[in-house]
């Protein structure tokens, strides 16, 4: 599995910015490859956002990536917000007993 994360720091309109993701989150679903999506808020600072995406591989989020429905809302989000964004690999994972996973 591959993890794609990204933290935000959102500077502009917080309403543009979480349509902009959420339009990239509409494309990627569609995607093969595809596995989850999960964007959290901090509770410490509201304007700062982490995004995961998970992925099959990393070839697969790479072919998702590569087109405008991606790039265009990505020039919306870098106008509104700051973006930390870094690949990862899960390397351990846990779940409660009998959790759905």
């Amino acid at each position: 599995m591959f993890v794609f994360i990204t933290r935000f720091t959102v500077t502009g309109d917080e309403s543009e910015f979480l349509r902009a993701l959420g339009r990239i989150s509409a494309h990627t679903a569609k995607q093969p490859g595809f596995r989850a999506h999960r964007l959290c808020r901090s509770l410490k600072d509201p304007a700062v956002f982490v995004e995961t995406a998970e992925w099959e591989d990393v070839d697969s989020h790479r072919a998702a990536i590569s087109g405008k429905e991606f790039s265009v809302p990505l020039e919306d989000i870098k106008r509104l917000a700051t973006a930390e964004p870094a690949p990862f690999a899960v390397i351990s994972e846990h779940a409660a007993a009998g959790a759905p996973r």
